[in-house]
């Protein structure tokens, strides 16, 4: 049994223990301590002055819960310090940024492809003649819807070929048109004047162009003649009897025309000035059906020609 003075002791014990109880309150759950680190964060960051009413809102909240901690309502208090937590993390909520409508950038239309411009060429065959003679006009062309030729020519095929005959030296001028553009080329026939001639009758041993020792009379004459024209140009031309076929004829016409041609350059001639042809059996001067007329065809013709 408990003296007097050991329960007085006690009951002293007692009554400062429920005081100190009373003075300081149940310790703060984690609870509570981060709903006020969450809420000193958020002034930090001056969300008190950005939504001040929510910020007050959520402080109230904290400082409640920490009153019930005071009086040992610590579930009442950690329910409202989680609260004020929720609420502090959805304070100043970000404005929802209005979406941007992106369209795909316009893809520009293709330039449109240029047409391939045109092109043309223009020849002649052959390009120097005597008055009296035609030449013949080839050309050629692309991309061309039109194509026309002057100096009386007029428009043509795309592709083609026709003769002229000029009297003078002429420069023919093609031109072709087309979506592209156009285009001009050109072909010069230059035309001489026969100033004087020599017929030659040089005896070629049959089917043969080789000059023969005999015949060295009958080309002296030539070189004699064609020196009394030193500034003139000098056209040779062979001719053949019908004895053969035509194109073979032709061949040794123009053979024979150059052999003239080597005797004369050997005596002297400037070869720059003599330009050589055939022309076969054509032009005949003599009757092709007797032996006399026969050997009166087969010569060569020395033209002194002037521009």
């Amino acid at each position: 049994m408990l003296k007097f003075g050991s329960f007085r002791k006690l009951l002293l014990i007692a009554v400062s223990l429920s005081l100190v109880s009373g003075f300081v309150g149940c310790s703060y759950p984690k609870e509570v301590i981060t709903a006020n680190e969450a809420v000193e964060a958020a002034r930090q960051a001056g969300k008190d002055k950005q939504c001040p009413d929510e910020f007050m809102a959520a402080e109230k909240m904290k400082n409640e819960a920490y009153a019930l901690c005071k009086t040992c309502e610590t579930a009442k208090a950690i329910a409202l310090a989680n609260e004020a937590t929720g609420k502090v993390k959805a304070l100043c909520p970000a404005k929802p940024v209005a979406a941007v409508e992106t369209r795909p950038a316009a893809v520009p239309a293709p330039a449109p492809v240029a047409a391939p411009a045109p092109s043309v060429s223009l020849s002649s065959s052959p390009s120097s003649l005597q008055a009296g003679q035609c030449a013949t006009l080839t050309w050629y062309s692309s991309n061309a819807s039109s194509v026309t030729i002057d100096n009386g020519v007029g428009r043509v095929d795309p592709n083609g070929s026709r003769q002229v005959c000029p009297t003078q030296t002429t420069q023919y001028r093609a031109s072709a048109t087309g979506a592209g553009g156009s285009r001009d080329a050109s072909a010069t026939v230059s035309v001489s004047k026969v100033v004087d001639r020599l017929t030659l009758h040089v005896n070629f041993d049959t089917a043969k162009a080789t000059i023969r020792k005999p015949e060295d009379a009958e080309l002296q004459k030539a070189v004699a003649f064609i020196k009394k024209y030193p500034d003139a140009k000098i056209s040779l031309v062979g001719y053949t009897d019908s004895v053969g076929n035509e194109a073979y004829n032709q061949g040794l016409s123009e053979r024979r025309a150059d052999a003239v041609k080597t005797y004369l350059v050997k005596h002297g001639i400037d070869a720059g000035r003599i330009q050589t042809s055939g022309r076969g059996e054509a032009d005949p001067v003599g009757d092709n059906a007797t032996a006399k007329g026969r050997a009166e065809n087969r010569r060569t013709e020395v033209l002194m020609l002037s521009d």
